[in-house]
């Protein structure tokens, strides 16, 4: 025997003595006396704590992380380091393996004129050198008379070799049920063979797991580890001041899992042994959580293989490039949209048609700048400066083929064309949700009810009168082209925006490079346009209901007032008719005044006011006309008035040339003054009466305002023109008399005969 043998048996005896281990679970030691002061010896201590806990791994061997159990088996150090025999292998040696011998393959060129062989001949043989198969092998035999596996398995040079290749019939692939089925059978089997571990159980193999290994019997972790995780962490985090102490708690968490995890790996091998499980008092150790895999049920792996092979080869979605391409879009670009709707919704509402369509074109043009602009452009940008990770898919000379790369950046257009179709149905989306604010219609239930539609409007529509109706400007066919090509504005934009190879290569300009956008003949557009005429439709009640409230005044529409004014004016009316007309149309006009200017209806808001102004307007030309015709009336009264008092006044200012003259003309006087004058008077009094109505109705002109003072002037002044012809007729009468009596005296048997 050895020294070293010796020095084993040695370390094992003292082992075995200090690490007894008992099937009973008490002390086999006497406890101490009460009155023994002293403290318990070492090796004391020692037996009574294995008396409880036996150990599991070996205090002094020649390896570290030696069981306990190899000391039942007597192994040299060769055959216990890395034991990693099954309970089938457990006592197997490195001394009793058969020893293999592979054979050898040396060779051995020919040289051709050994054959005889002209130099100049040419053949296979010559070409090739000739291989000689040796097989070379220590014993021929081994001590026990038996051949050597590799002489037994050797070709022998009097038989030839026959190679038989067939292949076994697959058996059938099961179906995810039936493998899950024959899981859980097996998981029942393994169940029901093995008992639940008890509370004794758990708290021994816990104990186990956190005791009966220590921390210098396994090999620490590898620094290499560290510095491969410190590889996937930001430099910004590692060396961040804040994060330090994160950094070390998180270090030490995983040492301490690494060594967990080993120990836990280790008891479990020990306690695979039935033994080492009897004398360690667990009966059972807590069972893992089932892993479950269930494969398709077709052959996959050819299949498999080639799909992999063409990915690495043609799938272009895994590449950084396009991650960058995501990132970059989701950090600059996710909110863009062609129609700004909440910008919109935060601005002026209800909009002018016109307004709203220049809106809708601004948005979408700006929109459309930002993608040539900026989006195409930056990523144009990160493809010069990250050329490593797509330049090797370009051909390296003129000769090869371009197939990659055209495959590639054909992959990069399709995902820029995605999300640029992202954006554009997005966009429709938002402008269908602008719309859908007002879902629920206009229809209202009458009298008309302006707090009931608090939202605010969307387009504002006109009315106006287009004889004998009331129109709608636009009209709603012309409102529903307006929200149609404000969808097609944003399909029309986000069309003919370049790919990014046109700006990386320049030369390729020429070719129509055109990301790809949706279409207007989609069925995605369609629904979209669908669902908002829907909504178009619903708000369509509302605006022609409202019309109703126009009803009463359709004789202003169709001219039926006008024809009642005409007829009216032909009859004969006293003013009190005229007053009771005009107060009528007044307030008419007041009510038409009154009503709403703007009326709010849901996605419309209508703006009345030029209806509004027409009406009154109309009403207004009713009125002046009656006012008008008085007007005349007065004017031509009056002139008459003052004509027949010129008349008056001129004739009886006349001085009389004889006598006959001053009879006649005093006759006029007598019947002017006591007759005529008063007619007129009666006349004036009706005078009066229409200029009291002019005076609150009309306005009137200077000339009139002039007429009408010299008509109630002419009273007065036709009394001083009487008394003024009077005192005239009366000198010219006693003229005449004088004279008369003169020619008398003069001539006296001229008045006898």
């Amino acid at each position: 025997m050895s020294k070293t043998d010796c020095a084993s048996q040695k370390f094992a005896k003292s082992d075995s003595i200090h690490h007894m281990s008992h099937s009973q679970r008490r002390p086999e030691l006497p406890p101490l006396p009460a009155s023994v002061d002293e403290e318990p010896s070492e090796l004391y201590q020692t037996v009574m704590s294995h008396s409880f806990y036996p150990p599991l791994m070996q205090r002094t061997s020649w390896t570290l992380a030696a069981p306990f159990k190899e000391q039942h088996h007597h192994r040299g150090p060769s055959d216990s380091i890395a034991n990693n025999y099954s309970l089938m292998a457990q006592d197997l040696k490195l001394k009793d393996l058969l020893r293999v011998y592979q054979p050898v393959s040396i060779n051995v060129p020919r040289d051709r004129t050994s054959q005889g062989l002209p130099s100049g001949t040419s053949t296979k043989s010559s070409s090739e050198p000739n291989k000689k198969k040796m097989k070379f092998s220590r014993d021929k035999e081994n001590p026990t008379g038996t051949k050597s596996a590799c002489n037994a398995l050797a070709p022998s040079p009097l038989r030839k070799e026959v190679k038989i290749s067939f292949t076994l019939p697959g058996s059938r692939p099961m179906s995810p049920e039936q493998q899950i089925d024959m899981m859980l059978q097996q998981e029942m089997e393994v169940e029901s063979k093995e008992s639940r571990p008890s509370e004794s159980d758990l708290e021994r193999y816990y104990y186990y797991l956190t005791h009966g290994i220590q921390k210098d019997m396994i090999a620490p972790e590898e620094n290499e580890v560290m510095v491969r995780i410190s590889k996937l962490i930001s430099n910004t985090l590692l060396t961040s001041p804040l994060l330090e102490p994160l950094m070390v708690t998180l270090v030490e968490e995983k040492q301490n899992d690494y060594y967990s995890s080993l120990m836990k790996s280790i008891v479990d091998y020990i306690l695979m042994d039935p033994m080492e499980r009897e004398r360690l008092f667990i009966a059972s150790i807590p069972r893992l959580f089932p892993q479950r895999v269930i494969r398709a049920p077709v052959p996959w792996h050819n299949v498999c293989r080639s799909a992999k092979r063409w990915n690495k080869e043609h799938l272009h979605t895994v590449n950084p490039m396009m991650l960058s391409l995501k990132e970059l879009w989701f950090a600059e670009f996710r909110d863009l949209r062609f129609v700004r709707t909440a910008e919109l919704l935060a601005g002026k509402l209800p909009l002018q048609p016109h307004e709203y369509q220049e809106v809708i074109q601004r948005h979408c043009e700006e929109a459309r700048h930002v993608l040539l602009d900026k989006w195409i452009t930056t990523c144009a940008q990160l493809f010069a400066s990250r050329k490593e990770q797509w330049v090797h898919f370009a051909p390296k000379s003129d000769y090869d083929s371009s197939r990659n790369i055209e495959e590639y950046f054909a992959s990069v257009a399709s995902f820029m064309s995605l999300q640029l179709r992202e954006l554009v149905i997005k966009s429709l989306e938002d402008l269908v949700s602008f719309f859908m604010i007002h879902k629920d219609g206009n229809d209202f239930k009458e009298p008309y009810q302006e707090m009931q539609f608090f939202i605010p409007q969307l387009i504002m529509i006109k009315l106006e009168v287009d004889e004998p109706v009331i129109v709608f400007n636009p009209s709603f066919d012309g409102c529903w082209e307006l929200i149609h090509n404000s969808f097609l504005e944003i399909i029309k934009k986000s069309n003919g925006i370049p790919k990014v190879e046109s700006i990386l290569f320049p030369e390729l300009k020429r070719y129509n490079l055109i990301l790809r956008t949706v279409d207007t003949e989609e069925k995605l557009v369609s629904d979209f346009v669908n669902q908002t005429f829907k909504v178009f439709q619903k708000n369509q009640v509302g605006p022609h209901k409202y019309l109703n409230v126009y009803k009463k005044y359709d004789d202003l529409l169709d001219n039926s007032a006008e024809q009642n004014i005409t007829a009216f004016l032909k009859e004969s009316h006293e003013i009190e008719d005229f007053v009771t007309r005009i107060n009528a149309i007044k307030k008419r006009r007041n009510e038409i005044a009154s009503m709403h200017l703007t009326v709010p209806l849901a996605m419309f808001c209508l703006d009345a006011m030029t209806l509004n102004y027409d009406l009154c307007e109309r009403a207004q030309n009713l009125k002046d006309r009656l006012i008008q015709f008085q007007v005349d009336v007065n004017r031509d009264t009056n002139t008459s008035i003052c004509n027949q008092y010129n008349t008056i006044a001129d004739k009886v200012s006349e001085v009389p040339a004889n006598t006959e003259e001053l009879v006649l003309l005093s006759e006029y006087l007598k019947k002017s003054s006591n007759v005529t004058v008063f007619k007129l008077r009666r006349q004036l009094r009706d005078a009066a009466e229409r200029l009291e109505f002019l005076m609150d109705y009309a306005d009137l002109p200077q000339e009139d305002i002039k007429l009408n003072s010299t008509l109630f002037l002419w009273p007065e002044q036709i009394e001083d023109i009487f008394e003024s012809s009077r005192n005239l007729l009366l000198n010219k009468r006693d003229q005449a008399e004088m004279d008369l009596i003169k020619r008398y005296r003069e001539s006296p048997g001229l008045f006898w005969k």
